[in-house]
């Protein structure tokens, strides 16, 4: 079994972007209130700045790499925060992922 929490910019995430996901099917809600405040805020801008993406065929992304390729460098370092503060543990999560729609692939994993 694995338990992977996934950071992107998708409609189906409750908590901007952060998504628990046992053996590939989403399953587990995070609380926001076990998030500190100075990291949500700074999910919140990134989450709202890229959201809007979201609905874009990729042909239409690849005009806007440039500001892709920034929000994602922004999700990476929010997910190494994410993995190095250690916020839900509690979870047993095995993999954090960072996923980005801008490219559609995986762009970073710490184990």
């Amino acid at each position: 079994m694995e338990i992977k929490l996934t950071l992107a910019a998708e409609d189906f995430s409750n908590c901007y972007g952060i998504m628990v996901l046992e053996n590939g099917a989403y399953e587990i809600e995070i609380d926001q209130s076990k998030i500190p405040t100075d990291f949500m805020e700074r999910l919140k801008a990134w989450y709202t700045e890229y959201y809007p993406y979201t609905g874009m065929t990729m042909k239409k992304l690849e005009s806007k790499i440039e500001k892709i390729t920034a929000l994602d460098n922004i999700g990476i370092e929010l997910l190494k925060e994410l993995y190095n503060r250690k916020l839900f543990n509690n979870l047993g999560i095995d993999k954090y992922v960072y996923w980005s729609r801008g490219t559609d692939k995986i762009m970073c994993q710490l184990y």
